[in-house]
């Protein structure tokens, strides 16, 4: 099992707004207590190996981000969509339903029925 996996999974989902567009003094700018979170969230993504393991992407969905972290939730997709294997695609059907992001859910699920629909 992979270190930055593991991080992830002790860190769980991000919290939300890291896209917002506040500044530093602004109210609902970020606590310090949430943007070390991201930093440590995209820390922990950016160092995942690929190939992940189907145990390792089944711990990546169920912390996905919630909203956009600046291209950070592809990463996350990604390693995910990687234990893809066309033989098993209810299989990966059933771990996508496990997500607990239903933005990433429907981006997993539009990309698995895309690929489906050019294999007709």
């Amino acid at each position: 099992m992979q270190q930055a996996v593991l991080k992830i999974k002790e860190l769980g989902a991000p919290p939300e707004g890291f896209e917002d567009n506040v500044f530093p003094g602004d109210e609902g700018f970020p606590s310090d207590e949430a943007l070390d979170l991201w930093e440590e969230y995209q820390d922990a993504a950016d160092s995942i190996v690929r190939p992940v393991t189907w145990e390792e992407a089944e711990i990546l969905i169920k912390c996905c981000p919630t909203d956009h972290m600046a291209g950070i939730e592809w990463t996350i997709l990604h390693c995910i969509e990687n234990v893809f294997a066309p033989e098993a695609v209810e299989d990966f059907r059933n771990l996508i339903e496990k997500c607990n992001s239903d933005m990433m859910k429907d981006m997993l699920l539009e990309r698995i029925q895309n690929y489906i629909n050019n294999r007709e």
